[in-house]
């Protein structure tokens, strides 16, 4: 076993407890962890663009966690708001930017603080859901957590030991279809588990295949997004801050498409 996969061990086997440890408890201990992901996957995505204006980055990082909290309390008039104010402020701010450069990306500011803030956001929303006085939060957010990871532990594994055909050469040369069909087919039997263990109270089979569908076909999807991005740009981790993992943009981009596809499956089958 070669440092680099041993580097990917040990963070996997020190983050992964601490998130699905922050999923159980809630509350603050769940929306800090989640802000501290978003604020850092914010960052990495504008340094990774090259985003020139630093007073604009700046509100970006500040509205983001604000923008968390108004999802934590359930005040998504706040959000609005606070996206609203956001881009307000960067509008004026053109006033004082003469370089064409800023004005083509005045707005992605905004941008970043809904993918990937908000989109991580929505993990938040799924953490404090009740239904009939019941809190099924807590387990539906440790469902998707261990559906993402065993998709993305699968496809790593079995790509790298038996995968030959490319999925998205252009994109990620090394992520192989072997290993996406692998990931797809491990986090399904993980959430044919979960069912027959009846995890998440109020929950039938087709929800965790729902699930299964979200983790293991549209997070790989979320990640090959990612991906693209770092390609046009022509670098290979959005940062090095978790070591062999890249940075939290790398290790969270199927989340931040999972769990909001995720949200309006819950939303729309519990509240419509």
């Amino acid at each position: 076993m070669d440092r680099s996969h041993k580097q990917r061990l040990i963070i996997g086997f020190l983050g992964a407890p601490l998130i699905l440890l922050a999923a159980w408890f809630g509350n603050w201990w769940f929306l800090a962890l989640i802000c501290v992901i978003a604020a850092f996957s914010v960052y990495e995505l504008l340094k990774l663009i090259h985003y020139p204006p630093r007073v604009l980055m700046i509100v970006a990082l500040v509205m983001t966690p604000l923008c968390l909290l108004a999802m934590y309390r359930l005040r998504l008039d706040l959000v609005v708001l606070i996206l609203v104010f956001t881009a307000i402020f960067t509008n004026i701010s053109l006033l004082f930017y003469k370089k064409s450069e800023y004005l083509k990306m005045s707005f992605v500011g905004i941008g970043s603080i809904i993918y990937p803030g908000l989109c991580l956001g929505t993990m938040i929303l799924l953490r404090n859901l009740q239904f009939n006085g019941t809190e099924i939060g807590r387990n539906i957010v440790i469902t998707l957590i261990i559906g993402v990871f065993a998709t993305d532990i699968a496809a790593f594994y079995i790509g790298k030991l038996f995968g030959k055909t490319p999925l998205f050469p252009s994109v990620s040369p090394k992520k192989t279809r072997e290993g996406a069909v692998a990931g797809f087919l491990f986090c399904t039997v993980f959430m044919i588990f979960l069912w027959a263990r009846d995890f998440v109270p109020f929950f039938g089979f087709i929800d965790y295949l729902v699930v299964a569908l979200c983790a293991g076909i549209f997070g790989q999807l979320g990640d090959l997004v990612e991906s693209k991005i770092k390609r046009e740009i022509g670098v290979k981790d959005s940062s090095n801050i978790l070591l062999e993992h890249g940075g939290f943009l790398d290790r969270f981009d199927s989340l931040s498409v999972t769990a909001p596809l995720f949200w309006i499956y819950v939303y729309i089958k519990f509240f419509l």
